[in-house]
């Protein structure tokens, strides 16, 4: 044996990189102006801020996590394996798009500015539509990619 025994035990300490700390910084100031915003709000209007913290909680935790793991197991139970991946990363997808595009959907803030045409000029049931349609497009190439090299691999594969 040649070179020092080395204990797999002992913590190792790494360095971190600077893509680390340039993210570390962003995501800083990024929840820092979530922060500021909330404490804003706070001082105007604290009961309002405080229904919205706890009904958000209370909709993540009894309606959201649930659905998630129902969808979640349902999936892993009757989607086979090759096919899997794409179709999670098709969800995942298609909740992150309604998740962003549900206030400009349902309207939220249009009745503020009356007298400025220019707020939420969009189309937004269109909008989703067709971004959710792109995404399940990509999925459907992407399952029929596996499907042909699961075809054309040798049957001992």
């Amino acid at each position: 044996m040649t070179g020092p025994i080395r204990d797999s035990s002992a913590p190792t300490h790494q360095r971190a990189s600077a893509s680390f700390w340039i993210a570390m910084m962003l995501g800083g100031g990024i929840m820092a102006f979530g922060i500021r915003g909330a404490v804003m709000d706070l001082q105007t209007s604290a009961p309002a801020v405080a229904r919205w913290v706890v009904g958000a909680d209370l909709l993540h935790d009894f309606i959201v996590a649930p659905l998630v793991v129902a969808i979640g197991w349902c999936v892993h139970r009757t989607v086979p394996d090759r096919w899997r991946v794409p179709i999670q990363a098709g969800l995942f997808a298609t909740a992150i798009t309604l998740v962003i595009g549900w206030p400009g959907w349902r309207g939220y803030g249009r009745h503020l500015v009356l007298d400025n045409p220019s707020v939420q000029p969009l189309d937004y049931t269109t909008a989703i539509l067709t971004v959710l349609a792109v995404v399940w497009g990509v999925v459907a190439v992407w399952l029929a990619v596996r499907l042909n090299r699961s075809r054309s691999a040798p049957a001992g594969q």
